[in-house]
């Protein structure tokens, strides 16, 4: 499992690297909990692993990753029930050449 920190206004968030995935989705209790308005962003039922549909609300906001910061499409769901976040590709792996090292079990981002 590739678990890597990413920062959301000053507060970081572990995130499983979901090359699989399309969106980046982090839960809305972790969110609330630090003062992030995730209910202000478009609500949207997004298929999740086993074909059932979740409320999302995706927001653009700004995203560091390492030392850089991007702007990118982040959900928000009370409803995400794996147990951790996931980044997706959305809004990131345009930005991002996303290398995964299974030798040494590290995924590495590099700005494009």
């Amino acid at each position: 499992m590739y678990l890597f920190p990413i920062t959301i206004f000053d507060y970081i968030f572990w995130v499983y690297v979901d090359s699989g995935a399309t969106f980046s989705i982090i839960n809305a209790k972790e969110a609330g909990d630090v003062g992030i308005q995730w209910q202000q962003g478009k609500k949207q039922m997004i298929v999740v692993g086993d074909g059932s549909f979740i409320p999302v609300y995706l927001n653009e906001i700004p995203v560091k990753i390492d030392i850089w910061e991007v702007t990118a499409t982040i959900g928000f769901s009370e409803r995400l029930g794996v147990g951790f976040n996931i980044l997706g590709r959305t809004g990131i792996f345009d930005q991002f050449q996303v290398c995964f090292n299974d030798h040494i079990r590290k995924v590495t981002f590099q700005k494009i």
